[in-house]
């Protein structure tokens, strides 16, 4: 799975209203109490939202990923922002994607970003997260 993205949603979301006034187009859409494609349990998602993906977290690596997340936090701040002012949005999270190889002698790591990722997070409204993959 692909978490290298930023994506916002809310139980109260309307991404349609969204949709048609943002000046930046989701990759992907999800709306409260629509089937999740792809699942064959019956799952409704509790929420709406909107996901920009920011490229392939598996094959990018983690300071590649920065680097791009910084320059899509960037070039489009000013959407971004109005994105988290939105109302109904009560989640806006940029994540990246590790996937780590453990050697046999690891008994642990930590992973954060750089003082200037989190910058441009902060100034969108942004949370950050780190999803890591064993």
């Amino acid at each position: 799975m692909n978490h290298f993205s930023i994506f916002a949603h809310g139980e109260n979301f309307d991404v349609d209203s969204y949709i048609q006034n943002a000046a930046l187009k989701p990759d992907h859409v999800w709306r409260r109490g629509d089937q999740k494609s792809g699942t064959d349990g019956g799952e409704f998602p509790k929420s709406s939202g909107v996901k920009y993906i920011l490229g392939d977290g598996n094959l990018i690596s983690p300071w590649d990923q920065e680097l791009q997340a910084i320059e899509f936090l960037t070039n489009h701040c000013e959407a971004l922002q109005a994105l988290n002012e939105t109302a109904g949005v009560t989640t806006f999270i940029l994540g990246l994607q590790y996937n780590a190889r453990l050697g046999p002698s690891t008994i642990g790591f930590s992973v954060g970003a750089s003082t200037l990722l989190m910058w441009h997070i902060v100034n969108v409204g942004a949370e950050f997260r780190v999803y890591v993959t064993l």
